[in-house]
């Protein structure tokens, strides 16, 4: 009995710990608003052209070369005067 409730609280803490883990671990790989395009030498500077706040987020709007291209961001946010696209 106190085996499997050792077993237990053993296979609870390395879960969580795993979870913690993955959690923080994908939580510093998602592309911020700033870091649109993977390869900078390529990159082209996209102008804020204008914006939108829908609820809890605000919509930017982008001039790309006369394409234009749109970032969600929280609404208490600033846009970006530009960002590279």
């Amino acid at each position: 009995m106190i085996k499997r409730l050792i077993l237990a609280i053993t296979i609870l803490i390395f879960g969580y710990a795993g979870l913690v883990f993955l959690t923080n671990w994908t939580i510093d790989r998602i592309p911020s608003a700033f870091d649109l395009n993977p390869n900078p030498a390529y990159a082209v500077t996209c102008f804020l052209t204008g914006h939108r706040t829908s609820g809890m987020y605000k919509i930017c709007y982008y001039n790309c070369l006369g394409s234009t291209v749109a970032i969600t961001i929280k609404s208490t946010q600033l846009c970006p005067l530009t960002i590279k696209r």
